[in-house]
This record gives C-alpha cells, structure tokens and sequence, in this order.
C-alpha cells in the first residue's frame, strides 16, 4: 500500500490540481452561478484527493480479504503482468487479453492515419464549436406545465403581453417631454403600447387606480413609462429595439433606465459572452501552468490541452451539426469542467509512456504497454463520468441541467476516445520534444 501511494500520488495530485483549477475558473463569470458552481465543485475535488489518500488506503487494507473473496469475472483485464490469482479468478485470461491487445497494436501500427483524421476533423470541429445555437430565455428550459409559464402564456394569448419593459425617469423630466417621448415610442416599430403618467389622467384613470398603484407611476423622485412589444424575449428583434429605446429615452433623460425582462436578458447575452471568453482563457492557461509544473515540462502541457480541446470543440459541434440549440450557461460551463475532469486520462497516459521511454529505446514498443496499462483505468474512469452525468440527464425535466448533463456525459466517451487514439501518435510524434524537456528539466537547465 506505501509503493502503491508514492506510485499514484503524483498522478492524482496533477489530475486534481488540474480539475480543481478548472473549476475554480468558473469564479471569473460574471454571473454568481459560476462562482457558485466553481466553489462547490472544486472542494468537492479537494476533498475528493484528501479521502483517496487517506480515508480509501485504510478501507483497502481493512478489506482486504473480503475485497479478495469478492472478486469477480474481470470485464477490463490488466493487460501488462500476471498476478498470482489469475488463473483461479480468470481461466481464460489470456483469450481475453489476446483480444485486448489488438486495440494498442492496431493504434500505434494506424498511427499515420489516425493523424490524418485528426487533422481532418479538427476543422469541422472548430467551426461547429463556433456557430452552436443557444438560447438565453431560462423559461424556455423549464417545463411547459410549471405555473410560471401558464401564467406567461396566457398573458401572451389573452392580453397581447409578450416583453413588456419599464422606463424610469427623473422627476425633473417636464410633461412635454414625456409626452413628445411617448410619441417616439408609439412609432418604434413592434412597440404597441406606451402608458405614461400623462396617459392615465388625460384618460381619467387616477379616479379609479389606487394611490400605491398611482405612486409608482408619479412620486417625489421617478416618474415611470410603461411600454409593450410585441417581440419575444431575448430575440434579435427585441434586443434591437431596446437598443433603439435606449437611445430614445436618453436623448431626454441621460440617467433614466430602461428595464424588465427583455432588457435584463439583453444585459445577460453580453455578461455571457464575456464570461464565455474569460471561463474558457483562464481554464485553459491555469491548467496549463498546472501541468508545467506537475509534469516539468513545456511541450507536453501543448500536446495534452491540444487533445482534450480538440475533444471539447468535437462535443460541442455536435449541437451545430445536429441543430440542437443550447441554454447559454451550458455553453460556458460544459468546456471548463470537461477540460478539468478528463485532462486525467491525457495526463496519465503521457506519464506513463515517459516513465517507459526511460527504460526503452523502442518508443513503439512503450507506447503499446503504455496502452495496455492504461487503457482499463481510462474507460473505467469515463464510464463512470457517463453515468453520472447521464443518468440526471436522462431523469431531469429542466433542459438547461439536462443539456450541461448530457454534453458532460458525450464529452467524457469524446475525451475518453480523443485520448486512446489520438494522444498516442502525437506522444510518439512529438517523442524527441516531450523526452527533452523533461531530461532538461531534471537536470535543471
């Protein structure tokens, strides 16, 4: 248990580092839901690497004979040594492991090819990760029966009130400006009503309303505008035309603002967009810098990030090519936490094939027990990201969890696949660079 610990703490710091810190990058948003998110998640990972430590060796060593007695048909099985029990646990072992070392042979021997495709398929990728739809109206994500949009809908049907905004003027504002002001509004197109103080006394209303009501009209302070459009939140349309009622009201009030729900939802598509950008940079160069120090070196970090991006941007493309249309703070999230929790494979395999290369020459040869080791613990650790994340996918009605779920549970069978196929060639393309820098790095230059 001692040489088990010193062999894999290395390891397991460097995926946790590297999975803590992305998660921590989902506190640069803007939106309290990243930093939210981001906090929870990464002590979770914390936590997760102070009990495997510990708490799970002593587990180990407690149970150790009723984990032995326990055993049961291996479904993944070590493919590079025989332990003592094998043959009594497993007697066709070698039938078995003679049909899993196909998969190593077949990589490192198809390597050229799996380049090609590589490149091939970065490009669709690429374009597919960048011209994704997604959506900002978080009703649209709930169920349709919930009362909130009932109450919505029949709003919409029954009363024409699809985006209703509130504008909030200076007291100082004279009548005739608001009066001219409201005249500007009834002729923006799609705007089909405007209700102004002087609306409500030209029209004898304040007879009828109550004071608190009237007071928010009319007080010592704001005086407030009221105006209806007939565009869907969070449209272009929308968004359009509160850009060109903003522009309107300020020309009679610099300081008045202009709010509800398309507005917000307007404000929300440019913090999110914002946030897309930071989440993204900061994962990514956080991680980075994590790598260089746990792996102590420059080029392979490169190498790592290039497959599991390459994973992600394959992830999300999908979406485009399949017309599926995202809730926006998917769109955020989804990369981060992908690039933290499956960096562990690539980072796994690299150290495994160095830790090879520096007892054979035969970097072909290192490579496939590289493969052979590692891929068991690989899709292990993918198959169980799938079905955590599938599962609540599967049962949850709210779309926005659904969708983050179900783009986590496809990305981790992407990285899962980009790892065992892609990352070899390039391990072995990139071989004289990736064993450089870590001999110049061990020997301090």
């Amino acid at each position: 248990m001692s040489d088990a610990i010193v062999q894999t703490f290395k390891s397991i710091l460097g995926s946790s580092l590297t999975t803590f810190a992305g998660f921590l990058a989902l506190c640069t948003m803007d939106l309290l839901l990243g930093k939210d998110i981001g906090i929870v998640m990464a002590k979770g990972v914390l936590f997760g690497l102070l009990t495997v430590v510990t708490i799970f060796p002593a587990f180990l060593l407690i149970f150790d004979k009723q984990i032995d007695k326990t055993k049961h048909k291996i479904l993944l099985p070590e493919l590079n040594s025989i332990s003592k029990y094998r043959e009594r646990v497993l007697p066709t072992v070698k039938k078995y492991e003679a049909e899993f070392k196909k998969l190593p042979k077949f990589i490192t021997s198809k390597s050229k090819a799996i380049l090609i495709i590589f490149i091939i398929l970065m490009i669709p990728a690429y374009y597919g990760n960048s011209h994704y739809d997604v959506y900002y109206k978080l009703d649209d994500s709930l169920p349709k029966d919930l009362a909130f949009n009932v109450a919505n809908s029949d709003l919409a049907k029954k009363f024409n009130i699809t985006s209703p905004e509130i504008i909030i003027l200076d007291k100082d504002v004279s009548s005739s400006e608001v009066e001219e002001l409201t005249d500007e509004l009834k002729n923006v197109k799609g705007i089909d009503l405007v209700l102004a103080p002087s609306e409500i006394i030209n029209n004898g209303l304040e007879t009828i309303l109550p004071d608190e009501l009237q007071d928010l009209f009319n007080n010592d302070k704001y005086q407030l505008v009221l105006t209806n459009s007939t565009y869907e939140i969070a449209s272009d349309k929308l968004n359009d035309q509160i850009t060109t009622i903003n522009k309107i009201v300020h020309k009679y009030d610099k300081k008045a603002i202009v709010a509800g729900e398309g507005a917000l939802m307007k404000d929300l598509i440019s913090i999110a967009d914002h946030d897309f950008k930071m989440v993204n940079y900061t994962s990514l160069a956080v991680i980075f810098v994590i790598m260089i120090l746990v792996l102590k070196s420059l080029s392979l970090p490169m190498v790592l990030s290039l497959v599991i991006e390459f994973a992600i941007f394959v992830n999300m493309s999908i979406a485009y090519y399949t017309g599926t249309s995202l809730p926006f703070i998917a769109s955020i999230v989804v990369g981060t936490i992908q690039l933290g929790a499956t960096i562990d494979y690539a980072i796994l395999m690299s150290t495994t094939y160095i830790e090879k290369r520096k007892k054979s020459a035969n970097k072909k040869k290192c490579m496939e027990e590289t493969l052979q080791f590692t891929i068991p613990s690989i899709i292990t650790s993918a198959l169980c990201f799938f079905a955590a994340t599938s599962s609540v996918g599967f049962y949850t009605k709210i779309d926005m969890i659904g969708s983050i779920c179900n783009l986590l549970a496809r990305g981790s069978l992407i990285s899962m696949a980009s790892v065992i196929f892609i990352l070899p060639t390039l391990l072995m393309m990139f071989d004289k660079i990736v064993l450089k820098n870590k001999n110049a790095k061990k020997e301090g230059v």
